[in-house]
C-alpha cells in the first residue's frame, strides 16, 4: 500500500484529503506545515507528498526544494497544490493541481505519477 504525506495548514482540507486517499487504499500521514512534513519525512518512508504551496513556517515550494536536494528523499513523488493560477517556475515538482481539488483529479494524478515512477525505476533509497 503506497503511503502519502498530506501537507496543508488548513485542518479541514487535510481531513478531506485523508478521507479520499484512505478510501482508495492509500496509507496516510499528515503535517500542518512544511517544517513538520520534513521532520516526518526523516522518520517515515513516504511514496508521495501532496503539499499546499502557501503555508506559514515552511511553504510547500520550500519543502519541495528540500526534498529534491536531499539524497534520501529526492525520488519521492511530489505534487504541489495551490489556488494560484500558475505553478512556480523555480522548483521541480512532479505534478501541480489547483485548489479546490477535485478528489478524482487528485487520485488520478497520484496513481499516474506513482506508476510513472515505478516504470522509470525510481525508488526511495534505503
Amino acid at each position: 500500500m503506497p503511503t502519502v504525506l498530506l501537507v496543508d495548514d488548513d485542518v479541514e482540507t487535510l481531513d478531506a484529503w485523508q478521507g479520499v486517499c484512505e478510501s482508495h487504499g492509500y496509507d496516510t500521514c499528515m503535517a500542518e506545515d512544511g517544517r513538520a512534513a520534513l521532520d516526518l519525512l526523516h522518520k517515515r518512508e513516504v511514496d508521495i507528498v501532496v503539499a499546499d504551496w502557501r503555508m506559514p513556517v515552511m511553504s510547500g515550494s520550500v519543502l519541495c526544494h528540500h526534498v529534491r536536494n536531499e539524497r534520501d528523499l529526492a525520488e519521492i513523488v511530489f505534487i504541489l497544490v495551490s489556488g494560484e493560477p500558475s505553478p512556480p517556475a523555480f522548483v521541480y515538482y512532479d505534478g501541480f493541481l489547483r485548489k479546490p481539488l477535485d478528489p478524482s483529479e487528485l487520485l488520478t494524478a497520484m496513481d499516474r505519477l506513482l506508476l510513472e515512477r515505478a516504470a522509470d525505476g525510481r525508488r526511495r533509497r534505503p
